[in-house]
């Protein structure tokens, strides 16, 4: 399953969800008409030295006015978290920092010299097959957790977890649809500008090394006479690794707390981009920014999910006040003073 095709299904699956949650909205909304949207506790304590305090806590009991996943008027529901952070990281160069901008500089650089030395890596990689026996066999295998393994699990992930009613489970995996989707726009949209040639491609066609670059919209606007397939003109980013690396983030941010998670999802996206120089399709500079996508992306979904669902807060307490009470005592031959303040 390509890119192109992987986030069609992808959006197929999630406008199941958005029709779905339109069935929900109304029924429940409808329902939500009778109950009352507020409940008033009051705390009061037994002893009359502490004065008392009405707290009151505002609980939507209307599934169309809380923030669900399926809400298509929420900033939190899916559809609209979906499409504001397609449009964060298409204005994020605006606004980076000195930082940032540093960072860029330096991950440019990288690109650069490993696009000099593409054609050396390829052919370093290329001969892993036939060398070792069980590369040969895990390559293909691990090379589609970049593509269709890679979805079905994180859909599998969310089912399991919605039996189990784990919530962050399902969270998780939406958050991961919607980094693979984000990384997988960016992926098609720099191929089209660069229109660069496969390794596999350019043995046959152009012989120049590291893969021509044939530009913008070359895919379309060509002639090919040859017969040349489009693994003449997307290799450059791979979309194997960015689907990797945003599902990789994804999850290694949300169960960071136990610290062997994110060392074995980094890893295993890992092999999913060396996976795609072993099996001929990409260079390693394509795998490079492929992943660096793939991790930003996955990084900005889940930090505005934390913006938008902050962390609860300690429930409301009710507050307390002492007064100062001085009391004369007596317990047998014995008398004090006892004060509370």
């Amino acid at each position: 399953m390509n890119s192109a095709k992987k986030i069609s299904f992808l959006f197929s699956y999630l406008m199941l969800i958005w029709i779905f949650s339109f069935i929900v909205e109304g029924v429940v909304h409808a329902q939500s008409l009778q109950k009352p949207d507020f409940i008033y506790t009051k705390s009061e304590f037994p002893s009359k030295t502490l004065k008392t305090k009405i707290t009151y806590q505002k609980v939507s009991t209307s599934f169309y006015k809380t923030d669900s996943v399926f809400s298509c008027h929420s900033p939190k529901g899916y559809i609209p978290s979906l499409i504001h952070n397609i449009g964060e990281q298409a204005a994020a160069p605006f606004h980076f920092t000195t930082k940032q901008w540093l960072y860029t500089g330096a991950a440019a650089g990288i690109t650069t010299a490993l696009i000099f030395a593409d054609e050396d890596i390829d052919a370093l990689a290329r001969t892993q097959k036939e060398k070792h026996q069980w590369v040969n066999k895990s390559s293909p295998v691990i090379s589609e957790f970049g593509s269709n393994y890679g979805v079905y699990s994180v859909i599998t992930w969310g089912l399991v977890s919605a039996a189990l009613k784990n919530e962050k489970g399902v969270q998780t995996s939406l958050l991961a649809t919607q980094a693979m989707i984000t990384s997988g726009i960016w992926t098609q949209v720099i191929k089209l500008l660069t229109g660069r040639e496969r390794p596999k491609a350019s043995y046959i066609f152009s012989g120049i090394e590291g893969g021509k670059w044939h530009g913008v919209l070359s895919k379309y606007l060509e002639v090919n006479a040859d017969d040349r397939s489009r693994f003449s003109y997307d290799a450059f980013p791979s979309g194997h690794a960015a689907t990797a690396f945003s599902i990789a983030t994804v999850f290694a941010t949300q169960y960071n707390e136990n610290k062997a998670v994110p060392v074995l999802l980094y890893s295993a996206a890992t092999l999913v981009g060396i996976s795609r120089m072993t099996e001929h399709e990409h260079w390693a500079s394509d795998v490079f920014v492929g992943s660096l996508l793939g991790y930003l992306s996955g990084k900005q979904v889940v930090k505005h999910y934390n913006r938008t669902h902050p962390k609860p807060h300690i429930p409301l307490q009710t507050e307390q006040k002492n007064n100062t009470e001085i009391t004369f005592i007596q317990y047998g031959n014995q008398i004090g003073f006892s004060m509370v303040w």
